[in-house]
């Protein structure tokens, strides 16, 4: 799930975009066997955009990768005159000027989170737009992998992702490519798995059943995955649930909660529930099958069952 990143300021309006719109799209270099497997929320996708073709395709990127999102707003919006690169205007005096950095308008708290920055912009007179080097240089990116994409209408990414490393030398950069602005969200997509692995959801089977799951996103969820995979000899209950044990503690946020079928819930931190009936008691929320009551009961209702959790 997306989640909202701490700012120093309250909010942060997702509201802005990039340059030129193409036909077609390039590689840097290929270099697809640089993986990554992201741990549970590691990853980053920060843009500058001003005419709203990076903005789309960071979007793409966040939907794809379910990370979170941070937009590159400048304490000073850029109008349509300041890229009129057909005048004196504002963007060509800032890339024709080494020293500029442009301020930003917010800042990432705590950037420490992320292990992983998918880093977009537009291309504007063949680098970066100079307000990407403000961003970068106001974290300490030491040892973070940093992907680079640019959008423009025919400029190659160039020489803009090696001038941007050097103001973070001890980040990890990885080949960047260009896209054009009628860019898919499938392109995106399949870019993005050249280089990030993604977790595969956990899948479970009951007696050797495979179940459609709706899995919570919380601490005990992801406790729970580094244990896969788990099986668990599973005994009716109360004549309303299932439940057995997981073989040790693992972390819990218990509330008094109701439970209805198809629920699944960690018990004392260190057993697994499964409904077939309504009940009410303290409880973390793992997940829910998504079952009829009917399928649950037929599923459920018996002395025990064999619970398997694969990843």
């Amino acid at each position: 799930m997306k989640r909202l990143l701490s700012f120093i300021l309250p909010m942060l309006i997702l509201t802005s975009c990039a340059t030129n719109d193409g036909q077609s799209s390039d590689n840097a270099s290929n270099n697809s066997s640089q993986t990554i497997k992201p741990g549970d929320n590691d990853v980053l996708v920060a843009y500058f955009s001003v005419t709203n073709n990076t903005k789309k395709l960071a979007t793409y990127a966040q939907e794809h990768l379910q990370s979170d999102i941070f937009e590159i707003v400048p304490n000073v919006k850029y109008t349509s005159a300041d890229i009129d690169y057909n005048s004196d205007c504002r963007a060509n005096k800032e890339q024709n000027d080494d020293k500029a950095r442009p301020e930003i308008k917010y800042t990432i708290s705590d950037i420490s989170q992320y292990n992983t920055i998918i880093l977009g912009y537009p291309i504007w007179w063949g680098q970066a737009p100079k307000i990407l080097y403000t961003f970068i240089e106001s974290y300490d990116l030491s040892n973070k992998t940093i992907i680079p994409f640019c959008t423009s209408g025919s400029s190659p990414i160039g020489s803009s992702a090696t001038n941007l490393a050097k103001s973070a030398p001890n980040a990890n950069w990885l080949d960047g490519k260009r896209f054009a602005g009628n860019t898919t969200k499938e392109e995106i997509g399949n870019w993005l798995d050249t280089y990030i692995k993604k977790e595969e959801s956990m899948k479970l089977l009951i007696d050797n059943q495979e179940l459609n799951v709706t899995w919570e996103n919380n601490e005990s969820v992801k406790a729970l995955k580094k244990l896969l995979p788990l099986t668990i000899e599973m005994h009716e209950y109360g004549g309303f649930e299932q439940t057995g044990s997981i073989g040790q503690s693992i972390v819990r946020n218990d509330s008094q909660i109701d439970v209805v079928p198809g629920d699944i819930v960690l018990y004392n931190g260190n057993a697994i529930s499964v409904f077939y009936h309504n009940s009410s008691w303290s409880y973390t929320r793992l997940g829910h099958i998504n079952l009829d009551n009917s399928g649950l009961n037929n599923l459920l209702n018996k002395s025990s069952v064999t619970f398997v959790i694969k990843g």
